[in-house]
């Protein structure tokens, strides 16, 4: 659906760097903490399900920022009283893989009387959710209704757009479908915490574009998978997830390749389960491992030996890395080619770039 893929664009857009100058060069390691504060009610379920598909567009974007940046990414799900829950709060994580697993996990529900509760949605986005002192801040609101305003429990979304901009928070407010009155409080929202304002009509469509490429790059994330040694009481849980979030993207060829992409990234990372990343991220000595907390087949091995099979599976992953980035950049050319066929244009796209431009701009950081 048009709508999703545009509102995944502009997060893209918002979050990665389009332009580059020699003027825009960072020295120091930007930190992006980049939060959703999303409407899961039931007539949200094509855009949600749609998410948890072009995930991966926006990691891929903002792991293009030089240099690498750190990455948290966080979400407020949100409804309304009277539904199993009005806010859930799962807090930033750099851990990609486990970060994708919950997205996974939301499903649209409830709803049905108009309003939600986006003033509490919006105040436990703000003040809920571990912002880094120094990061670059991005909250993003994604809802189709307006905010219930006669209840009395004290939150309104005049505080928390308040709240945003003393912490330093940009709240951009993306609308879907054509609501008035939402269509006024998402931009009173963006205008007051700094960000923009897009509408996004429920009924256009758009046309998934795949690649020949798509296949051969999700084989090779399969590939990617078959390097990781698990480690730990987790590592077992944690690599079946990877390999069940391998499954899922799946059923979309373009989804699989973004994915395979990702799984290339500087931004990928499994420390917390994974023996190659551990040991080339210097968070774990191989001397330091216990016997019971290697997989079967390497229980026995001697330290040399761990090294040893680790450093394989690193090397052969590095190489894979390789394959994955140059068919990716083929792929990019192909669908760009194939976007100009079609003629894909979107005048609030220029829009989007302006504010990129603008936000980073009295940030002090080049996109």
């Amino acid at each position: 659906m048009r709508r999703i893929t545009t509102i995944l664009l502009i997060v893209c857009v918002l979050c990665f760097p389009l332009i580059s100058s020699p003027e825009c060069q960072q020295s120091v390691r930007p930190v992006i903490d980049l939060a959703f504060c999303l409407d899961t009610t039931s007539s949200m379920s094509g855009l949600i399900e749609q998410a948890k598909v072009k995930i991966w567009l926006i990691i891929n974007a903002v792991a293009k920022v030089k240099p690498t940046p750190v990455l948290r990414i966080a979400f407020v799900v949100y409804r309304d009283n009277g539904d199993n829950y009005v806010t859930e709060v799962h807090d930033f994580t750099p851990d990609i893989e486990g970060m994708y697993s919950q997205l996974r996990g939301f499903q649209a529900q409830g709803g049905g009387d108009g309003p939600e509760h986006v003033n509490k949605a919006l105040n436990d986005a703000v003040n809920k959710l571990s912002w880094t002192n120094q990061s670059l801040k991005f909250l993003f609101l994604v809802g189709d209704a307006p905010p219930h305003m006669d209840y009395s429990d004290g939150f309104h979304y005049r505080n928390a757009t308040a709240q945003a901009r003393s912490k330093g928070i940009i709240v951009n407010a993306i609308q879907c479908g054509s609501d008035q009155e939402t269509a006024r409080v998402w931009k009173e929202i963006s205008n007051l915490a700094g960000g923009i304002y897009a509408a996004i009509d429920y009924a256009s469509q758009s046309v998934p574009i795949n690649s020949p490429y798509d296949l051969e790059l999700a084989k090779l994330s399969d590939d990617i998978t078959g390097t990781y040694v698990r480690y730990g009481g987790s590592g077992r849980v944690n690599q079946r997830a990877q390999m069940k979030n391998d499954a899922v993207a799946l059923s979309d060829p373009s989804a699989a390749a973004d994915r395979a992409e990702a799984k290339s990234g500087a931004l990928y990372k499994n420390e917390n389960w994974d023996l190659v990343d551990a040991i080339q991220g210097k968070s774990l000595k191989i001397q330091d491992i216990s016997e019971e907390s290697l997989p079967p087949e390497m229980r026995g091995l001697t330290v040399a030996q761990i090294e040893e099979y680790v450093q394989d599976k690193a090397r052969f992953r590095s190489e894979l890395k390789q394959q994955i980035q140059k068919l990716s950049e083929k792929r990019k050319s192909y669908l760009n080619e194939e976007a100009t066929k079609l003629d894909a244009k979107d005048s609030f796209d220029r829009e989007v770039l302006k504010a990129l431009k603008k936000q980073g701009e009295e940030k002090g950081v080049c996109f």
